[in-house]
């Protein structure tokens, strides 16, 4: 809402913004809470501010000067949500400007603009909101493959598919249905496939498909991206492990000879070593084989002649060529039967790709880049776009990936040459997308770019925003007294090899502990002037137990506890509550909801997991095919149904049984044919009035229509007001699909199986419930009260191979295993420091509150983990948990008040009072049909003759034989 007016000063925003040349290259670091956004904004607005909007839109670069139109200006977000923040802002800022009066939530500061000069940028996006160039990454990559989507050998309309699951699961199918059909070449790749997963899994049973779709599934993505094109032919790797095992059995058997000949006196354990290595084995990890020199091997004083000691030297050399090649050898062979498969899998894919619907994400930025730097030169519609955008604005570039960036850059450096500026924002203390290609080191490696920093007048310049505008005083004191000491290299050292296994490489752990030191260099925070944050409170407690199964019941038990004494104080909406993972989250949702507290998560929005929604498509269901009586036993058994007050005590019952679950299941007597029969013939009263109409009309009516029908009929939005919002999102479903010609129902429950899953209903932000997610997915958010029960991450290594030369010529996909020596070690490496980036994120979402538990099995006391990190910079800090500091707040409790609605208001719903669908205005009386508000049309069937005889062009009428069709 708009307060009261006041002169805008546009002074003010130097206090904020300084008044820089925008034609230049720009860095930005922004802790949590710092206020990206409002940074962002205002360097937005400050450009918008010298736009042009009457300059043409077709080529910016025409104009001599340093006008720009409104389109030339892209900001560029992370996800969907910060891009709309980012435009509401905006488009609200502007309005408020235009007006001259503030937001009572502002700050003090306000855009450099005009009133009037406001208003015509208002004029111009009401007129044209595409004019708004605010999206996310993602969408300018997309767009700029659309764009040349025929050039690609695209279909103009693909769809872009997140999960290559999705792309991968039909050709899947349709290799298994060629070796089903006699392909040999088909069926013997699947049958190694298959025995590779028997072989290497404890799989039970004959069925393992599910268990070879999940091997194939990060293969499938780097098979597509080409990764696994050079990698050597498995026939030469196992010619080179055969050979290589081969000099290992002939040094032994060497040795062994040698030494019988000068009848040397063994060591007994050292001659039953050599003897298996002699034998055969591939097991050469006894220590008489590392011995420095071969007297280790034979009992003392044994006078040693020189071939002995030669051939010793020798097996000495073998063992350890096959300790470090043969396990990578052999891991490469177990994975090659699903390498060919995938590779295989993804040339038939992109064999396909002009015919193709769905198009695999991570596709796409390659994509984008053989267009922009492609031989045939840039589509015409690329080069209208890269000649007008001007200026970037990239938000949360720590997470963005390298082939997004090569992607931009080219754009990048066309704005440069013509004047233009790149702002980029970020911290890389919150980079938790490594597991999505995102590299936080691009952060800063940008600013080094000579190709970049030469177009720059006065070289990068680098911002950092001092203030927390989110966390109250204390929460902000403790973040900076527990994160600054990793400013120090020694305690950086110190925390990374607490996170990190005992033997890793010296030379990672410093790479590593250096990265931590410069992540959080300037992580210390101050309190704003205007003392908008004080107060606050920060929580520890120590929770430890034998096992991990015992721990998580503790944390479990602990966290119910807290959050009862919150919620006597606070409402359960202000509370959230960060797992690490997703099946955390789900375990603490069905804690909470067993203690009967209230909660949200990701999950419990999903559409198909609501009972309402269940019950509806079982409905659909039956209506599509009468004879599953599972979906008629779903629809009829519902809450929906059975507690209709209609249902329960219908008029026309005639004193029979009242109906509930037990009723009809004790009651419904069984027979031949399908359920439904039964149940019509038992009480035709329930029948006729409430499925009979629908059962009749199925195949006439849409989707929609029946569930609209559907919802009316059985009052459900007033039953179930609390499941509004989920009612109102399956509509939207519906109504969406019928504008992709979805329209008949058998149709729309294949689309509901094979997409329905994914359907979510967006969190409500004023819904009173705990918030349960991830730290990934609260990234950007906050909460005035956080809690975080987990912070025992450990370090773990990628699961996708890695691929890596060899030496020799040979180039092997090897899985990330100890045993691959350095690549495993750089990628626990990369795990723990995104763990003490996580935890950073975790601990800056709370706004008064924050509760931590330290929570550790002492069964895995000696695995590495980050509550070993924690207990360094706390003794650092000068910290004991468990611990409290600052003072609770005390609220009044949710129980006093109404408190606010968990629904959205009423005018947001789409059944207006003039829909004369209604249910308030309907007559279900007599025969009704559903549809039936809708005018009929009268049609008279007639014969021509018939026609003819009435118009007088005919003589005595006859009787007609039939109907017109």
């Amino acid at each position: 809402m708009l307060a009261r007016k006041r002169k805008i000063k546009p002074q003010r925003l130097q206090d904020v913004i300084p008044d820089t040349d925008p034609s230049c290259l720009t860095q930005v670091k922004a802790s949590a809470g710092a206020g990206k956004t409002f940074d962002l904004t205002e360097r937005f607005l400050r450009l918008l501010a010298k736009s042009d909007c009457t300059a043409s839109r077709v080529h910016a670069a025409c104009f001599s000067d340093t006008r720009s139109d409104l389109g030339d200006i892209l900001a560029v977000t992370f996800t969907n949500a910060a891009a709309l923040e980012m435009r509401n802002r905006v488009i609200r800022r502007l309005k408020c400007t235009a007006l001259s009066v503030t937001d009572q939530n502002q700050r003090e500061a306000c855009s450099a603009m005009l009133p009037e000069t406001a208003h015509d940028r208002v004029d111009r996006i009401v007129r044209d909101p595409s004019a708004l160039n605010i999206r996310t990454i993602d969408s300018l990559v997309h767009l700029i493959v659309r764009a040349a989507a025929l050039d690609l050998g695209l279909p103009p309309d693909f769809t872009s598919v997140f999960s290559s699951e999705e792309a991968l699961a039909p050709y899947l199918d349709a290799l298994i249905e060629q070796a089903a059909h006699g392909d040999t070449a088909m069926r013997g790749l699947l049958r190694s496939a298959c025995g590779a997963v028997a072989a290497q899994s404890a799989t039970s049973g004959f069925l393992v498909g599910k268990k070879l779709l999940g091997r194939l599934r990060a293969l499938f993505d780097a098979a597509l991206r080409g990764d696994y094109d050079s990698l050597s032919p498995p026939e030469v790797i196992e010619t080179r492990r055969r050979a290589l095992h081969k000099d290992l059995t002939e040094a032994a058997q060497n040795l062994l000879a040698i030494a019988g000949e000068h009848s040397l006196p063994w060591n007994k354990a050292a001659l039953a070593a050599v003897q298996k290595v002699a034998d055969g084995a591939t097991d050469c990890t006894s220590k008489y084989l590392e011995k420095a020199a071969a007297v280790g091997l034979f009992r003392k004083n044994s006078a040693l002649p020189m071939p002995v000691t030669t051939s010793f030297t020798a097996l000495a050399e073998a063992a350890d060529a096959w300790k470090q090649r043969g396990p990578l050898f052999r891991e490469t062979l177990k994975l090659t039967p699903f390498i060919e498969l995938a590779r295989t899998l993804a040339r038939a894919f992109m064999h396909n790709l002009e015919n193709e619907g769905n198009l695999p994400s991570l596709l796409v930025p390659r994509l984008a880049q053989k267009v922009l730097h492609g031989e045939n030169g840039v589509p015409d519609a690329l080069c209208r776009m890269g000649s007008r955008l001007r200026h970037f604005l990239l938000d949360e570039f720590q997470d963005t990936s390298r082939e997004q960036w090569l992607t931009l850059r080219p754009l990048v450096e066309e704005a440069l040459s013509r004047g233009g500026s790149l702002t980029c924002v970020g911290d890389v203390k919150q980079s938790i997308y490594s597991w999505r290609g995102g590299e936080s080191e691009l952060f800063d490696s940008v600013f080094e770019d000579e190709g970049l920093t030469r177009l720059a007048p006065e070289g990068a310049r680098q911002r950092t925003l001092p203030f927390n505008w989110r966390s109250g005083r204390k929460i902000m004191e403790h973040n900076n007294a527990f994160f600054t000491p990793l400013r120090v290299p020694d305690t950086a050292l110190r925390v990374m090899a607490a996170l990190l296994p005992g033997d890793t490489p010296s030379h990672i752990l410093r790479d590593s502990a250096n990265k931590v030191r410069q992540a959080f260099e300037d992580c210390a925070q101050q309190m704003p002037a205007s003392g908008k944050t004080l107060g606050g409170y920060v929580s520890v407690e120590r929770l430890s137990s034998g096992t991990s199964g015992e721990l998580n019941e503790e944390v479990l038990e602990r966290l119910c506890g807290l959050l009862r004494d919150i919620t006597r104080r606070r409402k359960p909406g202000d509370v959230m509550v960060l797992a690490r993972s997703n099946n955390q989250a789900a375990a603490v949702a069905e804690r909470l909801v067993r203690e009967g507290l209230p909660v949200v998560t990701e999950n419990s929005l999903l559409l198909a997991t609501h009972p309402l929604i269940a019950q509806t498509v079982a409905l659909l269901t039956f209506l599509d095919s009468p004879d599953d009586d599972i979906a008629f036993w779903t629809a009829l058994t519902g809450s929906i149904m059975l507690e209709h007050p209609e249902v329960r005590n219908h008029p026309e019952a005639g004193g029979r049984e009242t109906l509930t679950r037990e009723s009809l299941y004790n009651r419904l007597p069984a027979g031949p044919g399908p359920l439904h029969k039964n149940f019509r013939a038992w009480r035709p009263d329930v029948w006729k009035t409430f499925f009979a109409p629908f059962h009749i009309q199925s195949g006439l009516m849409t989707p929609y229509d029946t569930v609209q029908e559907w919802f009316a009929r059985l009052n459900v939005e007033a039953r179930f007001p609390e499941a509004r919002t989920f009612l109102r999102r399956f509509m939207e479903v519906l109504h969406r699909a019928e504008e992709n010609d979805i329209g008949d129902t058998s149709s729309f429950l294949a689309y509901w199986r094979e997409k329905g899953g994914e359907e979510k209903v967006p969190m409500p932000e004023n819904m009173d419930a705990v918030r349960v997610m991830t730290i990934h997915k609260s990234k950007g958010l906050e909460a005035p009260v956080v809690i975080v029960p987990w912070t025992n991450f450990t370090a773990r290594s990628e699961d996708t191979p890695v691929v890596l030369d060899a030496g020799d010529g040979l180039r092997l996909a090897v899985p990330t295993r100890k045993s691959l020596g350095e690549p495993y070690y750089t990628s626990c490496a990369r795990q723990a420091r995104e763990n003490l980036h996580m935890l950073y994120v975790a601990l800056t979402r709370a706004k008064e509150e924050l509760h931590i538990f330290r929570a550790s099995a002492l069964s895995r006391e000696n695995i590495p983990s980050l509550c070993n990190g924690m207990d360094i910079l706390w003794e650092i800090a000068g910290l004991t948990p468990p611990y409290f500091c600052g003072t609770q707040a005390e609220k009044t409790p949710a129980s006093d008040g109404p408190g606010p609605s968990p629904l959205p208001p009423q005018d947001d719903f789409a059944w207006q009072e003039s829909d004369p669908r209604k249910f308030d205005r309907r007559d279900f009386s007599g025969d009704w049909l559903p549809m039936d508000w809708l005018p009929r049309l009268k049609i008279f069937r007639t014969t021509p003759e018939h026609f003819a005889n009435e118009t007088g062009k005919s003589g005595a009428s006859r009787k007609p034989t039939q109907d017109m069709p």
